[in-house]
Order: C-alpha cells, then sequence, then structure tokens
C-alpha cells in the first residue's frame, strides 16, 4: 500500500467518522499517525437579561462586573461516551477543583464502545468547576470543565 495524500485524507475522514482519537498506518517501512487533539471552546455568557433591564432603568452608576458576566473557558467532550473522573473505581480522581494542571496532564477518561479515551489538557490552566458526574455519558460538545 502506497501512503499518498489521497490515504491520508481517506484516514482523517475516518476519524471523524468513527470518532476514534488516533489512526496509525505502516507501510513499506514508513509509519504514519493521525491523532485528533481536544480544544478548549470560550463561551461568552448571553446578557439579555442585563441588557433589558439597562433599557428599562437608566441609570448613571457604572456597570458593575458581576461573576456571572466573566469570560468563561471549558474543556469540552471531544466524542459520546461514560465520563470517568478516575482511571478504576477506587483510585484517585485526575483533576479536582482548584487544582492547576499542565499541558498534557490528563483530566479524566471517557469511554466510548469499550475503548479508554484520555481527555487531555491542551494548555496549563486552572480547574474551576468539574461540570460532570462520575459515570455520567457526555456527548460529543458538552462542556465536562470550567477553567481559567
Amino acid at each position: 500500500m502506497k501512503i499518498d495524500v489521497k490515504t491520508i485524507r481517506e484516514l482523517a475522514e475516518n476519524i471523524e467518522k468513527y470518532n476514534l482519537n488516533e489512526v496509525t498506518l505502516e507501510s513499506e517501512g514508513i509509519k504514519l499517525m493521525l491523532k485528533k487533539e481536544t480544544f478548549v471552546t470560550k463561551v461568552e455568557p448571553v446578557q439579555v437579561q442585563q441588557q433589558l433591564v439597562q433599557q428599562c432603568m437608566p441609570t448613571n452608576e457604572p456597570e458593575k462586573i458581576s461573576e456571572e458576566n466573566r469570560e468563561r473557558e471549558y474543556i469540552i467532550a471531544p466524542m459520546v461516551g461514560t465520563f470517568y473522573k478516575s482511571s478504576a473505581p477506587g483510585n484517585p480522581a485526575f483533576v479536582d477543583s482548584g487544582m492547576n494542571v499542565s499541558i498534557g496532564d490528563t483530566l479524566c477518561i471517557i469511554e466510548a464502545m469499550k475503548l479508554m479515551n484520555e481527555v487531555k489538557a491542551t494548555k496549563n490552566c486552572k480547574i474551576v468547576k468539574i461540570l460532570v458526574e462520575d459515570g455520567q455519558v457526555v456527548k460529543k460538545g458538552d462542556k465536562l470543565f470550567e477553567i481559567e
């Protein structure tokens, strides 16, 4: 088998199609590994209610930035599966709220089709809050951790 651009494109499409984290192919002494990365998504809170209040009750006071209005960042689920905080029942959790993590640190495991997929930190950050429960089913795009 010859590894060419078409083969690489097909492998990349299969990663998405079958919800895989990585694919490795060896042919004629060449080894090719494709990995899907976990991304951190920034989400800005909706401020519709605050805007309505400001329109109804004009004031000369400066706007105060509340905890609800600050920009938040999240680590999201890269796939559908079952969320686990630790590597096995009874083992300590990979992370807890308030912990600082570094790039590459394992944050949790998502089990999909009997495969254990580690979700790793893609940047240095602090885990503010764990948003899902151990053993909870998550879908791709669900918020797993609030970070700062």
